[in-house]
């Protein structure tokens, strides 16, 4: 093993501390992952570069692995500061759901076994068990997200897990239950976190919800389109209520009627929280 100490600009090791705190690693691991799971290409050129801003000292031991790995004929001439401080730059200069792909490259890569050879798989998320049929892995740019679409026996239904909260995962013996190919085709195809695809819901604006809905695009469902005042959303219930219980009283959800009383039974409670702690402070 060897000790390593590489400079790197303060913009890049601070992209670098958000990881680990999202992806719950310490440094050490990070850097050697990293190293063990990215194609690089080193460039003496680009080594040359110097930095004008303000940098930060990166201090990590390299595992016995990765140690066993760098120390090659063709890679004892090279300087290891500089080469790890230009691959941990490239690295840093990836979109956020590529540096996840990298960092969570074996997990991926042990989940398009399963569903290549259509098995069932074991997992850990977050602190629970559960057994999934995998059906297809979606990549969100916008969102910077990776994740595991399947149908989960603990829930009953077809979930999306993000890859980083997914560990001990087992390939079983076990054939994936037949599904409905085109449904999860069409699930693929127009993914999105809320799996909302084949959900609608319809809506009505006061004019000044009209003119919040087109503000507050965080959550905001897909609109499918307009019947007069009316607006259809692709939606699922809990991508609805995330989103339009941030302006109650400027829409009113017309359908599925489930959803509006769920709606009206949530307003009830908001109403009989605010008396009831009225109450208490008059006392």
């Amino acid at each position: 093993m060897i000790k390593l100490r590489v400079t790197v600009p303060k913009n890049i090791a601070l992209i670098l501390k958000r990881d680990q705190e999202d992806f719950e690693i310490n440094e050490n691991k990070h850097y050697n992952i990293i190293y063990k799971n990215m194609n690089f290409d080193y460039s003496e050129d680009k080594s040359k570069s110097v930095y004008k801003e303000d940098t930060e000292l990166l201090q990590f031991t390299l595992s016995k692995e990765n140690f066993i790995k760098f120390d090659t004929l063709e890679n004892k001439k090279l300087k290891k500061a500089d080469f790890f401080r230009q691959l941990i730059t490239e690295y840093a200069m990836k979109s956020s759901y590529e540096r996840e792909l990298i960092v969570f490259k074996e997990h991926l890569e042990r989940i398009k076994v399963a569903i290549e050879n259509n098995k069932r798989i074991e997992i850990k998320f977050k602190n629970r068990d559960d057994i999934l049929d995998p059906y297809f892995i979606a990549s969100l740019e916008k969102e910077n997200r990776n994740y595991l679409v399947s149908y989960s026996y603990y829930k009953e239904k077809i979930v999306n897990y993000r890859i980083k909260n997914i560990s001990n995962i087992i390939i079983t013996n076990l054939n994936r239950e037949p599904f409905d190919e085109k449904y999860i085709k069409d699930l693929s195809e127009n993914f999105n976190p809320f799996l909302s695809f084949g959900n609608e819901v319809k809506v009505r604006f006061t004019r000044e919800g009209e003119k919040y809905y087109k503000q507050v695009i965080s959550n905001r469902p897909k609109l499918k389109g307009t019947e007069g005042d009316i607006y259809i959303f692709e939606a699922n219930d809990y991508q609805a209520m995330l989103y339009f219980a941030g302006f109650m009283e400027m829409v009113e959800i017309l359908e599925p009627l489930s959803l509006r009383e769920k709606m009206i039974e949530r307003a009830k409670m908001m109403i009989e929280n605010y008396l009831t702690n009225k109450s208490k402070k008059g006392d």
